[in-house]
């Protein structure tokens, strides 16, 4: 299982949310299988394209041509420790 941190910064606010994706592994997202533009994609429920990216080089995304958004960190989280952050956060 995974956790993650979207970056997103809309206007002058920049601001962090997260997820957590089951079924899905480290070595998914160290590999290749995986991507910051697939996670992207499915926070948001959009299918972005290389020209929505901010800078060609660069794993930053524009959402509704509103915001610029990319993924923070990627971790592996266990089912319990994931229970914990939800209590917390």
């Amino acid at each position: 299982m995974l956790i993650i941190t979207i970056e997103i910064q809309d206007g002058e606010r920049h601001y962090s949310e997260w997820d957590n994706l089951d079924g899905y592994t480290y070595e998914d997202y160290e590999s290749g299988k995986i991507t910051d533009r697939m996670l992207l994609s499915d926070f948001f429920h959009v299918e972005l394209e290389d020209s929505d990216r901010d800078y060609p080089d660069q794993e930053r995304y524009w959402i509704h041509g509103e915001m610029i958004v990319y993924i923070g960190k990627v971790n592996s989280i266990t089912e319990e420790h994931l229970e914990i952050v939800r209590r917390y956060v």
